[in-house]
């Protein structure tokens, strides 16, 4: 696999269950949990900003 350049871990608290989102050179985007650093999710541009907009507007809360 290409080389990942991660972003800080986004947590609240400063757990170690903590979301990082990297992206590979070629700019495909990669999800990983600070606790579990080797599985890693992939994804496109649009499924993350897909994603993102979810969460914000409150669709994903009934996971939490």
């Amino acid at each position: 696999m290409t080389e990942i350049k991660w972003e800080e871990p986004f947590c609240a608290g400063g757990g170690n269950a903590c979301i990082q989102i990297g992206h590979t050179v070629d700019g495909t985007p990669i999800l990983r949990e600070t606790a579990r650093p080797d599985e890693l999710v992939t994804t496109t541009r649009e499924g993350l900003r897909n994603f993102i907009e979810a969460a914000k507007r409150g669709e994903l809360d009934h996971f939490v």
